[in-house]
Protein backbone atom coordinates (compact mmCIF):
# COMPACT_ATOMS: atom_id res chain seq x y z
CA UNK A 1 0.00 0.00 0.00
CA UNK A 2 3.10 2.19 0.60
CA UNK A 3 4.59 1.89 -2.54
CA UNK A 4 1.02 2.64 -4.28
CA UNK A 5 0.94 5.65 -2.61
CA UNK A 6 4.51 7.00 -4.04
CA UNK A 7 3.74 6.04 -7.08
CA UNK A 8 0.95 7.30 -7.33
CA UNK A 9 2.68 10.83 -6.56
CA UNK A 10 5.41 10.19 -8.99
CA UNK A 11 2.70 9.80 -11.82
CA UNK A 12 1.19 13.21 -10.64
CA UNK A 13 4.43 15.10 -10.43
CA UNK A 14 4.94 13.71 -14.09
CA UNK A 15 1.68 14.91 -15.28
CA UNK A 16 2.24 18.21 -13.19
CA UNK A 17 5.92 19.15 -15.09
CA UNK A 18 4.17 18.03 -18.32
CA UNK A 19 1.36 20.62 -18.06
CA UNK A 20 3.85 23.12 -16.27
CA UNK A 21 6.61 24.29 -18.40
CA UNK A 22 9.68 25.47 -16.78
CA UNK A 23 8.90 28.93 -18.98
CA UNK A 24 5.72 29.17 -17.33
CA UNK A 25 7.36 28.30 -13.72
CA UNK A 26 9.26 31.75 -14.19
CA UNK A 27 6.48 33.10 -15.47
CA UNK A 28 5.99 35.14 -12.20
CA UNK A 29 9.33 37.07 -12.55
CA UNK A 30 7.61 38.58 -15.26
CA UNK A 31 6.32 41.08 -13.17
CA UNK A 32 9.44 42.07 -11.00
CA UNK A 33 10.50 45.35 -11.41
CA UNK A 34 13.83 45.19 -14.12
CA UNK A 35 15.69 47.40 -15.39
CA UNK A 36 19.27 47.39 -18.14
CA UNK A 37 22.09 48.42 -17.48
CA UNK A 38 24.76 49.11 -20.15
CA UNK A 39 28.29 48.53 -18.09
CA UNK A 40 31.89 49.11 -19.17
CA UNK A 41 35.29 48.19 -17.24
CA UNK A 42 37.62 50.24 -16.70
CA UNK A 43 34.95 53.06 -17.15
CA UNK A 44 35.55 55.87 -14.43
CA UNK A 45 31.91 57.40 -14.69
CA UNK A 46 30.64 53.35 -14.87
CA UNK A 47 32.54 52.99 -11.54
CA UNK A 48 31.02 56.18 -9.79
CA UNK A 49 27.50 54.69 -10.51
CA UNK A 50 28.30 51.76 -8.41
CA UNK A 51 30.38 53.69 -5.78
CA UNK A 52 27.40 55.49 -5.34
CA UNK A 53 25.45 52.13 -4.66
CA UNK A 54 23.17 52.18 -7.51
CA UNK A 55 23.00 49.07 -8.93
CA UNK A 56 23.06 46.95 -5.09
CA UNK A 57 20.31 49.72 -4.18
CA UNK A 58 18.10 48.57 -6.73
CA UNK A 59 18.75 44.77 -6.27
CA UNK A 60 17.88 45.46 -2.41
CA UNK A 61 14.33 47.17 -3.66
CA UNK A 62 13.58 44.09 -5.47
CA UNK A 63 14.86 45.38 -9.03
CA UNK A 64 16.24 42.76 -11.11
CA UNK A 65 19.34 44.62 -12.89
CA UNK A 66 20.55 42.89 -15.79
CA UNK A 67 23.76 44.04 -17.17
CA UNK A 68 25.36 43.98 -20.31
CA UNK A 69 28.93 45.14 -21.64
CA UNK A 70 29.18 47.65 -24.53
CA UNK A 71 32.17 46.05 -25.82
CA UNK A 72 31.31 42.21 -24.86
CA UNK A 73 27.70 42.76 -26.26
CA UNK A 74 27.81 45.43 -28.93
CA UNK A 75 24.29 44.50 -30.20
CA UNK A 76 22.36 44.15 -27.64
CA UNK A 77 23.64 47.18 -26.63
CA UNK A 78 23.07 48.95 -29.61
CA UNK A 79 19.09 47.56 -29.77
CA UNK A 80 18.57 49.35 -27.03
CA UNK A 81 20.27 52.48 -27.93
CA UNK A 82 17.78 52.41 -30.71
CA UNK A 83 14.72 51.58 -29.48
CA UNK A 84 15.44 54.50 -26.56
CA UNK A 85 16.79 56.29 -29.25
CA UNK A 86 19.70 57.18 -27.55
CA UNK A 87 21.51 60.27 -28.92
CA UNK A 88 25.30 59.20 -29.75
CA UNK A 89 24.26 56.13 -29.60
CA UNK A 90 25.71 53.15 -27.26
CA UNK A 91 27.47 54.90 -24.60
CA UNK A 92 28.28 53.96 -20.63
CA UNK A 93 26.97 54.24 -17.92
CA UNK A 94 23.32 54.16 -19.15
CA UNK A 95 20.31 52.79 -17.27
CA UNK A 96 17.00 51.71 -19.21
CA UNK A 97 13.88 51.54 -17.07
CA UNK A 98 10.14 51.26 -18.47
CA UNK A 99 10.17 53.96 -21.29
CA UNK A 100 12.94 55.91 -20.20
CA UNK A 101 16.57 55.90 -20.09
CA UNK A 102 18.96 57.89 -17.62
CA UNK A 103 22.85 58.12 -19.20
CA UNK A 104 25.75 59.25 -17.04
CA UNK A 105 26.70 59.04 -13.51
CA UNK A 106 24.86 62.43 -12.59
CA UNK A 107 21.93 61.64 -14.17
CA UNK A 108 21.59 58.15 -13.21
CA UNK A 109 22.56 58.67 -9.34
CA UNK A 110 19.84 61.86 -9.33
CA UNK A 111 17.54 59.10 -10.59
CA UNK A 112 18.21 56.75 -8.31
CA UNK A 113 18.22 59.02 -5.22
CA UNK A 114 14.57 60.36 -6.94
CA UNK A 115 13.11 57.07 -6.77
CA UNK A 116 12.73 57.59 -10.44
CA UNK A 117 14.24 55.05 -11.61
CA UNK A 118 12.44 52.60 -9.26
CA UNK A 119 9.18 53.80 -10.15
CA UNK A 120 9.65 53.87 -13.66
CA UNK A 121 11.37 50.07 -13.38
CA UNK A 122 7.57 48.72 -12.67
CA UNK A 123 6.62 49.51 -15.98
CA UNK A 124 7.68 46.93 -18.70
CA UNK A 125 11.15 47.32 -20.90
CA UNK A 126 10.88 48.73 -24.48
CA UNK A 127 10.76 45.20 -26.89
CA UNK A 128 14.33 45.36 -28.73
CA UNK A 129 13.82 42.31 -30.29
CA UNK A 130 12.45 44.28 -33.86
CA UNK A 131 15.81 45.91 -33.71
CA UNK A 132 17.93 43.65 -35.83
CA UNK A 133 21.40 45.14 -35.79
CA UNK A 134 24.81 43.90 -37.83
CA UNK A 135 27.71 45.01 -36.13
CA UNK A 136 29.53 46.31 -39.39
CA UNK A 137 31.44 48.89 -37.68
CA UNK A 138 34.87 47.64 -37.84
CA UNK A 139 34.64 46.96 -41.28
CA UNK A 140 32.60 49.81 -42.49
CA UNK A 141 35.40 52.05 -40.40
CA UNK A 142 38.60 50.14 -42.33
CA UNK A 143 36.75 51.54 -45.69
CA UNK A 144 36.55 54.77 -44.54
CA UNK A 145 40.32 54.47 -42.65
CA UNK A 146 41.93 53.24 -45.96
CA UNK A 147 40.47 55.96 -47.96
CA UNK A 148 41.35 58.55 -45.53
CA UNK A 149 45.15 57.20 -44.89
CA UNK A 150 45.50 57.17 -48.92
CA UNK A 151 44.14 60.86 -49.35
CA UNK A 152 46.43 62.15 -46.63
CA UNK A 153 49.40 60.69 -48.11
CA UNK A 154 49.20 62.49 -51.28
CA UNK A 155 48.53 65.72 -49.46
CA UNK A 156 50.61 68.16 -50.98
CA UNK A 157 52.65 69.19 -48.16
CA UNK A 158 53.60 65.60 -47.10
CA UNK A 159 54.83 65.40 -50.74
CA UNK A 160 56.62 68.51 -50.95
CA UNK A 161 58.92 67.63 -48.23
CA UNK A 162 59.51 64.40 -48.79
CA UNK A 163 60.53 65.41 -52.69
CA UNK A 164 62.81 68.34 -50.69
CA UNK A 165 64.51 65.78 -49.21
CA UNK A 166 64.92 63.52 -52.10
CA UNK A 167 66.39 66.75 -53.81
CA UNK A 168 68.97 67.35 -50.76
CA UNK A 169 70.54 63.67 -51.07
CA UNK A 170 71.21 64.30 -54.73
CA UNK A 171 75.01 64.09 -53.32
CA UNK A 172 75.52 60.56 -54.35
CA UNK A 173 74.31 58.83 -57.27
CA UNK A 174 74.22 55.24 -56.16
CA UNK A 175 70.50 54.86 -55.97
CA UNK A 176 70.43 51.80 -52.85
CA UNK A 177 71.93 54.53 -50.45
CA UNK A 178 69.21 56.71 -51.26
CA UNK A 179 66.79 54.16 -50.85
CA UNK A 180 67.69 53.74 -47.40
CA UNK A 181 67.99 57.68 -46.75
CA UNK A 182 64.61 58.27 -48.12
CA UNK A 183 62.56 54.91 -46.42
CA UNK A 184 64.77 56.06 -43.20
CA UNK A 185 62.86 59.50 -43.42
CA UNK A 186 59.13 57.82 -44.47
CA UNK A 187 59.65 55.38 -41.60
CA UNK A 188 60.48 57.68 -39.27
CA UNK A 189 57.52 60.21 -40.61
CA UNK A 190 55.69 56.90 -40.08
CA UNK A 191 56.17 56.47 -36.05
CA UNK A 192 56.22 60.11 -35.34
CA UNK A 193 52.56 60.38 -37.55
CA UNK A 194 51.23 57.24 -35.33
CA UNK A 195 52.44 58.28 -31.77
CA UNK A 196 51.16 61.65 -32.28
CA UNK A 197 47.83 59.82 -33.40
CA UNK A 198 48.71 57.80 -30.27
CA UNK A 199 48.32 60.75 -27.78
CA UNK A 200 44.85 62.97 -29.50
CA UNK A 201 43.28 59.90 -29.78
CA UNK A 202 44.01 59.46 -26.18
CA UNK A 203 43.39 63.53 -25.38
CA UNK A 204 39.92 63.22 -27.78
CA UNK A 205 38.65 59.73 -25.46
CA UNK A 206 39.45 61.96 -22.10
CA UNK A 207 37.45 64.32 -23.14
CA UNK A 208 34.99 62.09 -24.69
CA UNK A 209 34.17 60.54 -21.64
CA UNK A 210 34.70 63.87 -18.92
CA UNK A 211 31.64 64.95 -20.72
CA UNK A 212 29.74 61.82 -21.45
CA UNK A 213 26.56 64.31 -20.92
CA UNK A 214 27.46 66.66 -23.50
CA UNK A 215 28.33 64.55 -26.48
CA UNK A 216 25.83 66.37 -28.91
CA UNK A 217 28.14 69.24 -27.98
CA UNK A 218 31.19 67.56 -28.92
CA UNK A 219 29.96 66.26 -32.29
CA UNK A 220 28.89 69.33 -33.20
CA UNK A 221 32.27 70.91 -32.87
CA UNK A 222 33.77 68.44 -35.10
CA UNK A 223 30.62 68.64 -37.39
CA UNK A 224 31.93 72.32 -37.66
CA UNK A 225 35.15 71.90 -37.92
CA UNK A 226 35.04 69.54 -40.98
CA UNK A 227 32.75 71.61 -42.49
CA UNK A 228 34.85 74.73 -41.82
CA UNK A 229 37.51 72.50 -43.36
CA UNK A 230 36.04 71.12 -46.30
CA UNK A 231 34.68 75.18 -47.41
CA UNK A 232 38.57 76.42 -46.81
CA UNK A 233 39.35 73.07 -48.91
CA UNK A 234 37.15 73.93 -51.86
CA UNK A 235 37.93 77.46 -52.10
CA UNK A 236 41.99 76.12 -52.87
CA UNK A 237 40.01 73.51 -55.16
CA UNK A 238 39.32 76.60 -56.94
CA UNK A 239 42.15 78.66 -56.98
CA UNK A 240 44.39 75.85 -57.76
CA UNK A 241 42.18 74.81 -60.68
CA UNK A 242 43.24 78.41 -62.35
CA UNK A 243 46.95 78.07 -61.33
CA UNK A 244 47.00 80.87 -58.68
CA UNK A 245 48.44 78.73 -56.19
CA UNK A 246 49.96 82.01 -54.32
CA UNK A 247 46.01 82.22 -53.29
CA UNK A 248 45.99 78.32 -51.66
CA UNK A 249 44.71 78.83 -47.66
CA UNK A 250 45.04 75.07 -46.39
CA UNK A 251 48.81 74.95 -46.56
CA UNK A 252 52.00 74.43 -44.23
CA UNK A 253 52.82 78.13 -43.01
CA UNK A 254 55.65 79.85 -44.72
CA UNK A 255 57.71 79.84 -41.29
CA UNK A 256 57.32 76.00 -40.88
CA UNK A 257 58.36 75.30 -44.46
CA UNK A 258 61.61 77.63 -43.91
CA UNK A 259 62.30 75.73 -40.06
CA UNK A 260 62.22 72.36 -42.61
CA UNK A 261 64.03 73.30 -45.06
CA UNK A 262 66.73 74.93 -43.26
CA UNK A 263 67.26 71.70 -40.83
CA UNK A 264 67.23 69.21 -43.83
CA UNK A 265 70.07 71.63 -45.33
CA UNK A 266 72.25 71.18 -42.27
CA UNK A 267 71.35 67.70 -41.13
CA UNK A 268 71.91 66.69 -45.01
CA UNK A 269 75.39 68.55 -45.31
CA UNK A 270 76.48 66.65 -42.43
CA UNK A 271 75.11 63.47 -43.97
CA UNK A 272 77.20 64.07 -47.39
CA UNK A 273 80.50 64.75 -45.34
CA UNK A 274 79.73 61.26 -43.71
CA UNK A 275 78.02 59.07 -46.07
CA UNK A 276 81.67 57.85 -47.50
CA UNK A 277 83.08 56.87 -44.02
CA UNK A 278 83.69 53.34 -42.07
CA UNK A 279 80.16 53.88 -40.12
CA UNK A 280 77.99 55.41 -43.04
CA UNK A 281 75.30 53.44 -42.83
CA UNK A 282 74.66 54.33 -38.96
CA UNK A 283 74.12 57.92 -40.68
CA UNK A 284 72.49 57.27 -43.64
CA UNK A 285 69.80 56.25 -41.23
CA UNK A 286 70.19 57.65 -37.97
CA UNK A 287 69.86 61.55 -39.92
CA UNK A 288 67.14 60.80 -42.27
CA UNK A 289 65.41 59.63 -38.86
CA UNK A 290 65.64 62.66 -36.86
CA UNK A 291 64.83 64.79 -40.03
CA UNK A 292 61.85 62.77 -40.55
CA UNK A 293 60.82 62.91 -37.01
CA UNK A 294 61.36 66.65 -37.07
CA UNK A 295 58.84 66.84 -40.37
CA UNK A 296 56.22 64.72 -38.80
CA UNK A 297 55.57 66.62 -35.82
CA UNK A 298 56.13 70.46 -38.21
CA UNK A 299 53.91 69.30 -41.08
CA UNK A 300 51.05 67.75 -38.42
CA UNK A 301 49.83 71.57 -38.72
CA UNK A 302 48.48 70.38 -42.61
CA UNK A 303 48.39 66.98 -42.56
CA UNK A 304 46.80 66.51 -39.18
CA UNK A 305 43.82 68.24 -40.69
CA UNK A 306 42.26 64.74 -42.05
CA UNK A 307 43.77 62.62 -39.28
CA UNK A 308 42.31 64.41 -36.49
CA UNK A 309 38.55 63.57 -38.54
CA UNK A 310 39.47 60.29 -38.30
CA UNK A 311 40.78 60.03 -34.78
CA UNK A 312 37.75 61.38 -33.64
CA UNK A 313 35.17 59.28 -35.68
CA UNK A 314 37.48 56.51 -34.62
CA UNK A 315 37.07 57.53 -30.81
CA UNK A 316 33.08 58.06 -31.62
CA UNK A 317 32.49 54.55 -32.45
CA UNK A 318 34.32 52.52 -29.96
CA UNK A 319 33.64 52.52 -26.42
CA UNK A 320 36.02 52.01 -23.79
CA UNK A 321 39.19 53.67 -22.06
CA UNK A 322 42.75 53.27 -23.44
CA UNK A 323 44.05 51.64 -27.13
CA UNK A 324 41.74 48.82 -27.75
CA UNK A 325 42.58 46.57 -30.13
CA UNK A 326 40.20 48.10 -32.60
CA UNK A 327 42.11 51.45 -32.23
CA UNK A 328 45.50 50.37 -32.45
CA UNK A 329 44.22 47.94 -35.84
CA UNK A 330 42.72 51.70 -36.80
CA UNK A 331 45.62 53.62 -36.63
CA UNK A 332 48.06 51.35 -38.04
CA UNK A 333 46.32 50.62 -41.04
CA UNK A 334 45.88 54.24 -41.43
CA UNK A 335 49.39 55.21 -41.04
CA UNK A 336 50.55 52.14 -43.66
CA UNK A 337 48.38 54.17 -45.96
CA UNK A 338 49.65 57.33 -45.37
CA UNK A 339 53.07 56.85 -46.54
CA UNK A 340 52.08 53.95 -49.14
CA UNK A 341 51.99 57.37 -51.47
CA UNK A 342 55.18 58.32 -50.43
CA UNK A 343 57.02 55.41 -50.64
CA UNK A 344 55.85 55.35 -54.41
CA UNK A 345 56.84 58.89 -54.72
CA UNK A 346 60.23 58.37 -53.80
CA UNK A 347 60.90 55.15 -55.33
CA UNK A 348 59.74 57.21 -59.16
CA UNK A 349 61.79 60.18 -57.99
CA UNK A 350 65.05 57.93 -57.43
CA UNK A 351 64.60 55.76 -60.16
CA UNK A 352 64.07 59.01 -62.74
CA UNK A 353 66.61 61.15 -60.90
CA UNK A 354 64.38 64.26 -61.14
CA UNK A 355 62.08 65.18 -58.34
CA UNK A 356 61.11 68.19 -60.50
CA UNK A 357 58.91 65.95 -62.66
CA UNK A 358 57.26 64.16 -59.89
CA UNK A 359 56.71 68.15 -58.40
CA UNK A 360 55.06 68.74 -61.62
CA UNK A 361 52.67 65.85 -61.87
CA UNK A 362 51.67 66.80 -58.27
CA UNK A 363 51.42 70.40 -59.33
CA UNK A 364 49.27 69.53 -62.58
CA UNK A 365 46.69 67.33 -60.25
CA UNK A 366 46.66 69.39 -57.19
CA UNK A 367 42.84 70.89 -57.81
CA UNK A 368 41.89 66.62 -57.96
CA UNK A 369 43.60 66.76 -54.33
CA UNK A 370 41.68 69.91 -53.33
CA UNK A 371 38.62 68.39 -54.35
CA UNK A 372 39.08 65.12 -53.04
CA UNK A 373 39.87 66.47 -49.21
CA UNK A 374 36.53 68.94 -49.41
CA UNK A 375 34.56 66.37 -50.53
CA UNK A 376 36.07 63.84 -47.45
CA UNK A 377 35.73 66.81 -44.79
CA UNK A 378 32.00 67.04 -46.04
CA UNK A 379 31.25 63.62 -45.67
CA UNK A 380 32.68 63.56 -42.69
CA UNK A 381 30.55 67.08 -41.46
CA UNK A 382 27.62 65.11 -42.06
CA UNK A 383 28.50 61.52 -40.39
CA UNK A 384 29.29 64.18 -36.69
CA UNK A 385 25.82 65.66 -37.05
CA UNK A 386 24.41 62.34 -37.68
CA UNK A 387 26.28 61.14 -35.00
CA UNK A 388 24.89 64.48 -32.85
CA UNK A 389 21.31 62.80 -33.69
CA UNK A 390 22.37 59.41 -32.91
CA UNK A 391 22.39 58.09 -35.87
CA UNK A 392 25.64 56.36 -37.06
CA UNK A 393 26.24 55.24 -40.50
CA UNK A 394 28.09 51.80 -39.36
CA UNK A 395 25.28 50.50 -37.97
CA UNK A 396 23.14 48.91 -40.83
CA UNK A 397 19.80 47.18 -39.83
CA UNK A 398 20.06 44.09 -41.86
CA UNK A 399 16.13 44.43 -42.85
CA UNK A 400 17.59 46.75 -45.63
CA UNK A 401 20.07 43.96 -46.85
Amino acid sequence: MKYTIIKFAVLLGIIAMSIVSPESLLAGSEDQPKVVYLDLEGCEVCQAVKDHGVLTGLEDEGVEVIVYDVVDDPVISDKYAQAYDVHGGRAAPIIFAGDSFYRGDEAINDAYDSGEISNNATEPLKNVEEYDVSDYSFLAGLVLIIFAGLLDGINPCAIAMLLMFISLIGFTKNRKKMLVVSFSYILSVLVTYFLIGMGLLSIIGISRRAFSNMSVILYGFFAILTFVLAVVTFYDFLVTRNDDYAKVKNQLPAFIRRFNKKIMKNLTDVLENKHTTKKSIVWLIAIPTVIGIIVGVTEAVCTGQIYIAVLASIEANNTGAGLSITRLIYLIVFNIMFVVPLIIIAIVAIRMRNTMVVANFMREHLSLTKILTAFFFLIMAAYFVLMAFGISIFEIDVNFL
